[in-house]
């Protein structure tokens, strides 16, 4: 039977202290497990469905409603989080085989692994799309413009250092974790915080690039009539980057989650896993940037 409740068990009708404490302790247990669990993870995936598929196949409704549940995803799953509100399933269950490690980072390392494949696929596309197409200029077709080329439309300086300050904020996460592993909650704060505005800062800099390359170099994710022989590249450089920089998006809402919860007195030296998690998250976007940088600026045909 599944209902909700709070996260804090009380004992069964008809079951002493003592054994509703010994049921706790032996939560493993296959007799007396009971698994605490959300339905948003379901809500999330239904979303990414629909987006996914209006994406796929043009439909603009169907990209609305998977962004619209996904606001209503993500907003109850941060509800049911800030209430400590959770789905029980009673039952007779199996030992976890992975008793050593928490769920939440269990879930985290396999999302994780998905998200490769994911950028795997994306990159790979993107690569053979590059070999497919000839070097610019191409009269008539379809071409890949070349970083030594002075027509080149992407700015490597400025990407440069919006490389820099995503890799400074991957630190100041470093330096985050650590300063709640010590107990020090005014560095964990101020780490917090200041990975928060190197994210924004990012994704800012990203949109400004965005901004000049679309009306400025007429860089379109699909063909132009003003600069039609960049059409694929335009496609494969506003995918992957634009991939890249929604999941650096979510890192910053769940940063900004975080750094609310700390100033309401949250996580320390005991209670510190949310910044563990959404750390590796964060790093791991990192990584992907330190891939698709020199991939897409810096690395001719």
């Amino acid at each position: 039977m599944l209902y909700a409740r709070r996260s804090s068990a009380a004992p069964r009708p008809g079951e002493r202290m003592e054994e509703h404490a010994s049921h706790a302790a032996s939560a493993g247990d296959a007799g007396h497990a009971e698994h605490h669990g959300s339905i948003w993870p379901f809500v999330l995936a239904v979303a990414g469905g629909l987006g996914f598929s209006g994406l796929a196949t043009h439909e603009i409704p169907l990209i609305l409603a998977g962004i619209a549940i996904l606001v209503v995803g993500v907003g109850g799953w941060l509800w049911q989080d800030s209430r400590g509100v959770s789905f029980t399933v009673k039952g007779n269950y199996e030992e976890r085989p992975f008793a050593g490690i928490s769920r939440r980072k269990l879930g985290m390392w396999i999302f994780l692994v998905s998200e490769i494949f994911f950028f795997t696929g994306l990159i790979g596309a993107g690569l053979t799309l590059r070999l497919r197409v000839p070097s610019c200029p191409s009269v008539g077709q379809a071409c890949w413009p070349e970083p030594a080329s002075p027509d080149f439309p992407l700015n490597i300086p400025l990407t440069a250092i919006n490389t820099f300050v995503l890799i400074t904020s991957s630190l100041t996460m470093v330096e985050a974790l650590h300063a709640a592993q010590k107990g020090n909650r005014a560095q964990m704060k101020a780490f917090l915080f200041a990975t928060f505005l190197l994210g924004a800062t990012f994704v800012s800099i990203q949109v400004y690039e965005y901004n000049k390359l679309f009306f400025g170099e007429n860089l379109t994710p699909w063909v132009n009539s003003v600069r039609p022989e960049l059409g694929t590249f335009g496609t494969a450089f506003y995918a992957q980057t634009g991939f890249h920089g929604a999941h650096v998006t979510g890192g910053i809402l769940a940063l900004l989650f975080l750094n609310v919860k700390a100033w309401r007195g949250k996580y320390g030296k005991d209670d510190h896993e949310a910044i563990e998690l959404v750390g590796l998250y964060w790093h791991f976007v990192d990584v992907v940037w330190i891939f698709l940088f020199p991939i897409m600026y810096l690395i001719g045909r």
